[in-house]
């Protein structure tokens, strides 16, 4: 039947009329056929809003969530009117709301949109890569602090220049350095000189301040080169593949390793965020031990420590008040690497999950995926490694990454088809799905969610601002999404939590609104994968979220109670700041 049909929508014709009538008459707001018009408007708004995948939640929302989200509406409408459009004057650059984020980014610690953002329940982080989730500022100040902690220079680092080319590495040493060499940033540093941390810190032109600049140099895309859309995909790519080599050996002795998990899951839990899943694994997992030099040749010495750390953050009283449920892990192969290099490691993640099967969630081919290989050239390993998997009766679901890409048609754009039909329980980025209407409605069907990272996609390329990124598409269509931030110590956001990728998108979207948010962070939750379960449960956990009875309905009942005291915040503190806008 005809949509108009099913709204009742009458039609004129004008055909009838003669042109040698007289003109008579002015518009009349309220007449009947316009009054007409605007009731049908409404009706198919109202239509096309059931298709959401935000539509079920919203119904299900208390009178204090709906308050809520009214005052968060007329706060951003507030702010988007007032705060950010400001016109383009002699010595300012225009300012408007969804503006690229690099641009954007220090005004919005300003606004009191942002400070609902940092208060909000998060749910689950299920898209990030370990070596760029915690700041790098943060880290360094860990290892200036950690005995014995030593830095080499490819060159001296004595001039810009020098500084621009050099590599890094930091190691730990026991004390039996026979140098005498305390700059590294002098024109006589004999490269790749061990230096003690803190002697060259103190040495250092211009402080700890100037030396964590140099760090940080080295390993964050500076915002001008985030905003250079016109150098392509391959060429930020380039760079943000380089910055993960200097990390490498930051996060290996382990006084230091301790210190950075128990730093970032407070800041995951101060962020409002309470589970974690970390892409991590193929390349990582490399351990000295505390007053050791050499890395420890057991590879579960690593995870050993991960369990432990987890297990100690949840006991702290931050993670016990912010209800920390804990982290798992999605071990990772670069995507790049030859099959025996991948055959090899897919070996090493089977045994990983035979010694620590609750800490190991999944398996996932990472980099980048326009010039890695696509998933139909790696079909031979993946089907083995499943067939592997099933015979020594262990549950390694697929989490992969799929069209990460601009691309139509292209090979990276295809993966998410491989994806599908590999059964992959999540999509990471998911970039290129909205141009593909059959495998849409696969991915609904299959309860399949998509792990949106807003930020990343723009500082890498894929759009020039939030306001052009698929994700109202996605949540339209009535795909599953939430939102992660995949690489935030490189990419920008320079916090290990989610609160700017949140604001992003509230801010730039009208249909998102709180209530948006919400849903998404409701999603992450259901789609979080807190235990090793068969397809039949995954799905049938999905399908159920909180009237389940086993462990995930538990963890979104605890989240559904956050939330409304997070809605109950926003009316206690805002309710009488802001009038309440009508909600479509």
């Amino acid at each position: 039947m005809h949509l108009l049909s099913i709204l009742g929508i009458v039609t004129l014709s004008l055909s009838g009329f003669s042109t040698a009538l007289a003109i008579e008459g002015e518009p009349n707001v309220n007449g009947t056929l316009v009054q007409q018009h605007l009731r049908d408007r409404e009706k198919l708004i109202a239509l096309e809003k059931t298709h959401r995948q935000d539509h079920i939640f919203r119904q299900s929302l208390s009178p204090t969530a709906k308050r809520a989200d009214e005052i968060v509406q007329a706060i951003r409408q507030h702010e988007i009117d007032n705060y950010w459009r400001v016109a383009a004057t002699d010595g300012q650059k225009e300012r408007f709301a969804g503006q690229a984020f690099p641009l954007a980014r220090p005004y919005i610690s300003n606004t009191t949109l942002w400070k609902v953002v940092k208060q909000m329940p998060k749910g689950a982080l299920l898209h990030a890569h370990l070596s760029a989730m915690l700041p790098y500022d943060k880290i360094v100040k860990i290892i200036i602090q950690t005995e014995g902690m030593v830095i080499s220079a490819s060159q001296p680092l004595d001039t810009k220049e020098a500084k621009q080319n050099a590599t890094f590495t930091f190691a730990h040493n026991n004390g039996t350095l026979s140098t005498t060499q305390f700059k590294i940033d002098a024109s006589d540093y004999i490269p790749n000189t061990e230096v003690p941390v803190k002697t060259a810190v103190a040495n250092f032109e211009g402080g700890e301040a100037a030396f964590i600049d140099f760090i940080k140099s080295k390993t964050t895309i500076p915002p001008g080169e985030s905003i250079r859309h016109e150098l392509g995909v391959d060429e930020i790519w380039r760079r943000f593949q380089a910055y993960f080599g200097p990390t490498g050996s930051m996060i290996q002795y382990e006084p230091v390793v301790r210190k950075f998990y128990q730093t970032l899951f407070q800041d995951l839990a101060s962020d409002g965020i309470s589970w974690v899943e970390i892409r991590t694994g193929g390349s990582h997992g490399k351990l000295v031990h505390n007053g050791d030099e050499e890395i420890d040749p057991d590879l579960d010495a690593w995870w050993h420590v991960l369990v432990e750390e987890i297990d100690k953050f949840k006991a702290t009283e931050l993670g016990k008040s912010k209800n920390f449920l804990g982290a798992r892990v999605i071990w990772s192969d670069t995507r790049i690497n030859n099959r025996a290099s991948i055959t090899k490691s897919m070996k090493i993640a089977l045994q990983r999950k035979q010694n620590f099967p609750q800490l190991f969630s999944g398996y996932d081919l990472v980099a980048q995926e326009d010039l890695g290989r696509p998933l139909s050239d790696l079909a031979p390993e993946l089907v083995w490694f499943r067939q592997q998997s099933e015979a020594l009766n262990l549950t390694i679901p697929y989490f992969f990454h799929a069209g990460e890409t601009l691309g139509d048609g292209n090979s990276t754009d295809l993966n998410l088809f491989d994806a599908i039909l590999f059964n992959t329980r999540r999509i990471g980025h998911g970039f290129s799905l909205y141009k593909h209407p059959n495998l849409i409605r696969q991915v609904i069907e299959q309860n399949v969610m998509v792990e949106v990272c807003p930020i990343s996609n723009e500082v890498l390329r894929l759009n020039e601002d939030i306001l052009h990124h698929p994700l109202p598409a996605m949540i339209a269509h009535g795909i599953p999404t939430a939102i992660s931030n995949d690489d935030p110590a490189i990419l920008g956001q320079d916090v290990a939590g989610l609160s700017y990728d949140f604001y992003e998108a509230i801010q730039a979207f009208d249909n998102i609104g709180l209530a948006g948010l919400g849903a998404l962070a409701h999603n992450s939750l259901r789609w979080a994968n807190f235990e090793d379960q068969s397809s039949e449960d995954w799905i049938q956990d999905i399908d159920r979220g909180e009237h389940g009875t086993g462990t995930k309905a538990r963890h979104i009942q605890g989240w559904n109670r956050e939330w409304e005291k997070f809605c109950k915040w926003i009316v206690d503190e805002y309710g009488s700041k802001y009038p309440a806008v009508q909600v479509d």
